[in-house]
């Protein structure tokens, strides 16, 4: 009696749609960037990391603006950008360090200015434990409706490694303020 050949074709099927599905599987997890995460702990000590203390002023509270008015808003009338005074009538200079990381042996700390400002000076400082381990001095520049401070560039062989404190004092125009941060190297 001749062999009856048996037809597996399906099994090849079934083979190749295993494999569509895992490929289809792998690609939806790297794009969720589960394969690629760091941990949260791992991601906080890279080579730079930077922690703000931001400082908030007191605002005074019109009482017209806690008042509720049930009519509508008039076309022609502006909405308030801010809430309470606006930051360029404040006597303070407020600000925050927008990006600080290690590029090409450097720390690049770039820092913007809430008010705007024509002229004037950012002065940091780094230090630790009351010992100032570097200083430099750049100019503010303006902005649309903000400032920035030129940019600050500093060798990283000049820096001691671990955390260090950093402050920026902002001066222009008679008017100071001052921005406070860490920074680990």
């Amino acid at each position: 009696m001749p062999r009856r050949k048996r037809n597996y074709g399906w099994v090849k099927w079934l083979v190749f749609l295993i494999l569509i599905a895992g490929v289809v599987t792998v690609v939806i997890l790297v794009k969720n960037n589960i394969f690629g995460s760091k941990p949260k702990e791992e991601k906080e000590s890279s080579s730079s990391v930077i922690e703000q203390k931001e400082e908030k002023l007191e605002t005074k509270t019109d009482e017209k603006a806690d008042e509720k008015t049930d009519e509508p808003q008039k076309s022609d009338e502006k909405v308030p950008q801010y809430e309470g005074e606006t930051p360029n009538k404040s006597e303070v200079l407020t600000g925050l360090i927008t990006y600080a990381n290690v590029m090409n042996d450097k720390l690049v700390i770039r820092v913007s200015v809430d008010q705007f400002l024509q002229s004037g000076n950012c002065d940091l400082v780094f230090s630790r434990n009351g010992v100032t381990y570097y200083s430099q001095s750049v100019g503010i520049v303006e902005s649309v409706t903000t400032s920035t401070c030129d940019g600050f560039e500093i060798p990283v062989g000049e820096l001691p490694t671990g955390d260090i404190q950093v402050e920026i004092n902002l001066n222009s125009q008679g008017k100071t303020g001052r921005i406070e941060g860490r920074v680990k190297i």
